[in-house]
């Protein structure tokens, strides 16, 4: 199984949800962090603002945490640095799960809120979008974090199969072009014991290269609001 095979038997364990919102679900997890598997991968960025707090730029791996959120859960916690909207870095302190599916819970408890639920059942990714930066899911421009869903969402129905349930429709955001953002300094940050192939770690850097230099243009490396 790959990993986004196995995120997603952790989301199907979920009961209540809708096929529209386990798939954006799973887009979102994907995109911020490749379902808890980038913490044993920090920038050097990370490495050294770790270093200047005394801190392990490790200490996220095994955690199972999806989505950088933030208290202690049923395995406890971990000390990681994270970042102010102004990109100031402090410590934070990050739950760690027992389970995967622990882990997509609270992501989902998170992302689900009542009007993301309404965007999505009436299928638009847009809307979805606008309604989490409503919640202060994340800042500044909502179009460069569509642009990460809309990839990552793209990649979903290609490796499994996906009946294509969200598109992009309504909303504001389509009547704008997408705006890409620069490059991230750091390209990933969650982590897991799963172990890859050469190729599939190849494939998960290049994504995590692509998708979090754009979402970090918007959410900045961590930010710090899960939870």
């Amino acid at each position: 199984m790959t990993a986004d095979s196995n995120a997603f038997a952790a989301v199907q364990q979920l009961s209540g949800l809708t096929p529209e919102e386990q798939q954006y679900l799973l887009t979102v997890a994907r995109g911020e962090g490749f379902y808890g598997l980038g913490w044993g991968n920090p920038s050097p960025k990370t490495v050294s603002d770790s270093q200047s707090f005394g801190l392990d730029p490790m200490a996220g791996v095994g955690s199972k945490n999806w989505g950088a959120v933030q208290g202690i859960a049923s395995a406890g916690s971990f000390k990681h640095v994270d970042y102010h909207a102004n990109g100031t870095p402090y410590v934070g302190i990050f739950k760690k799960y027992s389970s995967d599916a622990e882990a997509a819970a609270d992501v989902a408890r998170i992302l689900l809120k009542p009007n993301v639920k309404s965007a999505l059942a009436s299928g638009s990714l847009n809307d979805a979008v606008l309604a989490q930066h409503a919640n202060g899911y994340f800042e500044l421009d909502p179009k460069l974090y569509l642009a990460a869903v809309k990839k990552n969402y793209d990649t979903l129905v290609s490796n499994l199969g996906w009946p294509r349930l969200l598109d992009i429709k309504g909303g504001m955001i389509a009547n704008h072009p997408l705006v890409f953002g620069s490059p991230s300094s750091d390209s990933a940050r969650s982590s897991s014991t799963v172990l890859f192939s050469p190729l599939e770690n190849v494939e998960w850097q290049k994504t995590l290269e692509e998708t979090q230099s754009l979402l970090d243009s918007t959410i900045g490396p961590l930010d710090g609001k899960k939870c």
